[in-house]
């Protein structure tokens, strides 16, 4: 297998990084009452001037041992850390690009970071809970962006990553070696490491998910990128065109959500056979981008399409709506592990 070799350096970077924004349109929102309303939750520690108005959301996650503890990941402005329930936040990695993180939960002081700098995609690696940043891998190629990356929850020195290019790459040593597992030709768009197995969602080929120690993929998704027809004429659903987000179930319950182009999908025996949910959407309307289900409950599930936030509590079969006023979309939901009735959402603005 290919060994990948690297250049590895300390990085230290601020702490603290002011963000500006006239308006409210970017950064998180909160619900404490089930989504019957949705507040923003933008404000940056006392002393440190700025905002969350400008950080666009590629992901939120909240520390796996202190769900007060809230990460969330932005395009433009780095990484945030709150450790008050998102009512004050803290830059704790700045002018990188953030696509993705991961934080063990062994030790939350150790996390990975997935994004580019300076043209080239790289992955960077703290072990004292931000204060200083190690890069780990670095793209040789410009514009291939470190789009993803995973920590395997029983053996925390095994890491993976994704790129643009459609490399999977894994670690076995925390990132001081690398080898290729296998290449897509396709955007990673998300890892998860569930139930001792990897999933893998690509932007176009959809969803596959890693059988064994050989690299080999089994696609779980290719009933959806095919367009069912009968003499040129379409039948039933067309195909996705842009898989966006997924939802792997912690528990071992086989259950898959998909956020894509067209709406949502769901799977309750693995990905075998997958059923499309139906959301109250208008007419013209249906990329969605985000997907959170409760870890207490299956039944409860978010979603969105556009800046809209749909919530079901019976596992998709009717959904209320709440609609958030900005000027950006919903680009990631996550749900509190031990009180469901907060959630949180980042917000991405297309500039």
């Amino acid at each position: 297998m290919k060994k990948i070799l690297l250049l590895v350096g300390l990085v230290f970077v601020s702490a603290a990084c002011g963000i500006g924004g006239s308006g409210t349109v970017a950064g998180v929102v909160k619900t404490v009452n089930g989504g019957a309303d949705w507040q923003f939750y933008n404000k940056l520690a006392e002393g440190l001037s700025g905002s969350l108005n400008g950080a666009q959301i590629s992901k939120l996650k909240f520390d796996p041992n202190n769900s007060e503890i809230v990460f969330a990941g932005s395009y433009t402005q780095g990484l945030f850390k709150s450790e008050k329930s998102g009512e004050e936040w803290k830059n704790i990695l700045s002018k990188m690009s953030v696509y993705d993180f991961a934080v063990n939960k062994f030790d939350s002081n150790i996390m990975y970071v997935a994004g580019i700098f300076g043209d080239y995609g790289k992955a960077l690696k703290t072990e004292d809970g931000g204060a200083s940043w190690q890069e780990i891998y670095n793209e040789s190629s410009k514009e291939n962006t470190v789009r993803a990356v995973a920590i395997n929850p029983n053996n925390p020195s095994e890491i993976i990553i994704g790129t643009n290019s459609g490399n999977i790459i894994k670690s076995f040593d925390g990132g001081l070696s690398w080898q290729l597992v296998k290449n897509f030709e396709d955007r990673v768009n998300r890892i998860l490491w569930q139930n001792n197995e990897v999933y893998v969602l690509l932007r176009l080929k959809g969803l596959y998910k890693l059988t064994g120690d050989g690299g080999d993929f089994e696609q779980l998704t290719e009933e959806l990128t095919r367009r069912a027809n009968f003499n040129g004429i379409s039948l039933g659903k067309p195909k996705v065109e842009k898989f966006n987000q997924v939802f792997v179930d912690a528990l071992g319950e086989n259950l898959i959500y998909l956020a894509t182009n067209i709406g949502i999908y769901k799977s309750t025996d693995g990905g075998a056979s997958w059923q499309f949910v139906t959301l109250p959407v208008k007419q013209g309307e249906s990329d969605s981008w985000a997907v959170a289900v409760s870890e207490n409950s299956s039944n409860l599930v978010f979603t969105n399409v556009g800046s809209t936030i749909y919530k079901s509590t019976d596992g998709g079969a009717s959904w209320q709506t709440q609609s958030i006023a900005t000027g950006g979309l919903i680009n990631y939901i996550l749900v509190d592990p031990n009180l469901p009735q907060i959630a949180y959402a980042g917000i991405y603005v297309n500039q």
